[in-house]
């Protein structure tokens, strides 16, 4: 009997430490919430002004980089129509670490930037690789 309840106690510690090692909870991707983008929230920008971009960010797995991407619209069967639009690709790891943050920046605008409609794509990714998107539309004006 003294086996048997040995047996049952070593079995019993296994299991414990074999659970202890599995991950029980899963990060969630990071939240991302866009307060403003553009001087009050207009969704606009100004050609040798700036865009402004107010974001709430929460991140359970730690902020690794945040990414802004601006790039034209793009027309379909007008060849060359977008060639010589402003395009940004930019990426803050100033947040590095961090797991909440109020991302705040104003992106200049050239002032040969060509009017029209631009896709904008604001990219939080966590130190677990994990990736939120959060896109729009906004549009570029002549002052």
């Amino acid at each position: 009997m003294n086996a048997r309840i040995l047996f049952i106690a070593a079995a019993f510690t296994a299991g414990l430490f074999f659970n202890s090692c599995e991950k029980d909870e899963s990060i969630p991707g990071p939240v991302v919430t866009i307060t403003e983008l553009g001087h009050g929230n207009s969704k606009t920008g100004i050609a040798g002004s700036d865009l402004h971009i107010d974001a709430e960010v929460v991140a359970e797995g730690r902020i690794d980089r945040i990414t802004i991407s601006i790039h034209p619209e793009h027309s379909h069967g007008t060849k060359g129509l977008n060639d010589d639009k402003w395009e940004v690709d930019t990426t803050f790891t100033e947040y590095s670490g961090l797991k909440n943050t109020k991302f705040h920046k104003d992106i200049d605008i050239p002032a040969g930037a060509k009017p029209g409609h631009y896709h904008f794509t604001l990219t939080v990714t966590d130190m677990e690789g994990q990736q939120t998107a959060i896109d729009d539309e906004i549009e570029i004006l002549q002052p």
